[in-house]
Order: structure tokens, then C-alpha cells, then sequence
């Protein structure tokens, strides 16, 4: 990338699944700075409030006491996000957290947009896990996904030349993590030891999150890597992954879709890498070089 690409475009055209969509064109992003590197006026960037708007609210009004009405939807939601961001874990340190900024630092509670006249006013650690299992995570993410983009187009900054290296645009990488501080949700029969794995689908052109979707756990991820391409575009990306999606079914996949993939070959597969060893080895490189006479001897 040269430097004046550094605000090139990467043509897209995808549909993600029924509630991400994305369309049009996306300008390639740098990572986005330190806030204290960066001079920013009150509202010159966009609103995370104003973007978790699109986010349903589901609960309903029965049961609600009329004396105690309902938290706010975003209010909470925004406690939430803080609360991970500063290494708050759990429901119960993130309402510690609310609770403390309550009583020392009330301005805080405030921008976040929680109304004065309700006591307490932040919400307990019970009602923060029953808003989460219970939310619509599809539309959370599009919200979340959505502002990130914004938030990093408003702050822009060209990158130093060393960092200006060509970056594909079309490869999307499939990915598993563990996602710290998180744990499956109710139903599950390891709800209470294991932590929530995720299958995350990243275009680093982008740095954006296409899709994710929820494995069975470490080591489980084929079937989920198998749902996403299904919900991914693939004609003209190139798919990469650890050694566990070298299968046959998800390269025809890919292939089927006019996509193409680049995964590594280890001894699990013996007979298709000794085959690749041949091939790119210097002495079957040479061979290959002969005339047709010489190999045949």
C-alpha cells in the first residue's frame, strides 16, 4: 500500500445471515488510535447510545412494579460495555461498579443516562444477566459492529510509512477463541465450567468482524466453521484457518461458492501432505523439469 492509498476503498458486497447486512464501499481502516492521542470535541464522534437505539428491546411489561419501573435498555447496555472495558468481569463487579459511581461519581451514572428519580440507579447483577441472556444478539452486534466502522472512519489518521504494507482485502480468517470473562448460556450442560468459544469470521483489510457464531468448545469448531461459510459470501474472498478446518467438505465448500482457501496440511492428513511435500520439494521440482523421456526411466 503505498502512501497515498492509505484511504483506498475495498469493494463489498455482502449479506450476512438475516440481520448484518453490508453494502456498497468500505473504506480500509488503520487500528484505531489511543483517546489520548487523539483531539476530539464533545460530539464530534458518534453516538454509541444513539447506535444501540436499533437494538430491540425484549422484555415486557408484566411484573413491573409501578412504584419501580424497568432499568433502561441502553443505559444498561452501556453499563455493560464500560464495565468489560475498564476489567470489570461478572454481573456482580460490573454492579459494584455502577453502585460505587453512584455514590463517589455521580456525572459518570449520569452520561451514561440513567434517571435520577429511580432508586438505586444502576441495575443489580440478577437483572444485567437476565438482560443479556434474554437479548437479541444478532441485532447487538450489528449496532456494536456499526458504530466501531463509524467511530473509526471519524478518526482516520494516516499510518506511519513502515506500517503502510499491503494488506489483502479479500481474505476473510476463521478463527476460534475463548472469550474471556464469559460463560455459556442457560441450557447448557456445561453451563457452569465452561467459558463460551467463538467462531469468528475477520477481515484484517477491514478490521471488522463479518460474523461469529457459538462452538460447542476448544477443538469443536468444525461445525461451526461449516455454518458460517454458509452464511458468508464466498465468490472472490480466500478463507484461511488453523489445521483443524482442512477438510474436504469445507474446501468444497469454499471451491462451490468461487471462493478460494489457503489452510495448512499437518500428519493428521499423512498421504495429502506427503503429496505436497513431493511436489514443492527441490527434488520434485527438478523432476518435473526433465523431459518426458528422462522421468519415464
Amino acid at each position: 500500500m503505498s502512501g497515498s492509498s492509505a484511504a483506498a476503498v475495498a469493494p463489498a458486497s455482502l449479506v450476512l445471515g438475516k440481520a448484518l447486512s453490508w453494502s456498497g464501499s468500505v473504506a480500509l481502516q488503520p487500528a484505531l488510535p489511543l483517546m489520548d492521542e487523539v483531539a476530539t470535541a464533545p460530539g464530534s464522534l458518534p453516538s454509541l447510545a444513539k447506535a444501540l437505539e436499533s437494538v430491540p428491546d425484549h422484555r415486557k411489561p408484566r411484573g413491573f412494579r409501578g412504584y419501580q419501573p424497568p432499568v433502561l435498555l441502553i443505559p444498561s447496555l452501556l453499563l455493560l460495555i464500560v464495565g468489560v472495558l475498564i476489567g470489570r468481569r461478572g454481573y456482580g463487579s460490573i454492579m459494584e461498579w455502577g453502585r460505587l459511581c453512584e455514590r463517589e461519581h455521580p456525572e459518570v451514572v449520569d452520561a451514561l443516562g440513567f434517571p435520577r428519580a429511580r432508586k438505586p440507579r444502576t441495575p443489580a447483577a440478577a437483572t444485567l444477566f437476565r438482560l443479556v441472556r434474554d437479548l437479541n444478539l444478532a441485532e447487538f452486534q450489528a449496532a456494536l459492529q456499526g458504530w466501531l466502522v463509524q467511530t473509526a472512519e471519524a478518526l482516520h489518521i494516516t499510518l506511519p510509512e513502515r506500517q503502510q504494507r499491503a494488506v489483502p482485502t479479500d481474505q476473510v480468517a476463521l478463527d476460534g477463541k475463548t472469550v474471556r470473562g464469559a460463560s455459556r448460556r442457560r441450557g447448557s450442560t456445561d453451563f457452569d465450567t465452561t467459558g463460551l468459544h467463538v467462531v469468528a469470521a475477520y477481515v484484517p483489510a477491514l478490521h471488522t468482524v463479518l460474523d461469529q457464531l457459538v462452538a460447542d468448545g476448544k477443538g469443536q469448531e468444525l461445525s461451526a466453521v461449516k455454518m458460517l461459510l454458509g452464511r458468508l459470501p464466498l465468490s472472490g474472498r480466500v478463507y484461511t484457518a488453523d489445521a483443524l478446518a482442512t477438510q474436504r467438505e469445507v474446501c468444497q465448500t469454499i471451491t462451490d461458492g468461487q471462493g478460494d482457501d489457503l489452510l495448512p496440511v499437518k500428519e493428521n492428513h499423512p498421504a495429502l501432505l506427503a503429496d505436497i511435500q513431493e511436489a514443492f520439494s527441490p527434488s520434485g521440482a527438478s523432476q518435473s523439469d526433465e523431459p518426458d523421456e528422462a522421468r519415464s526411466c
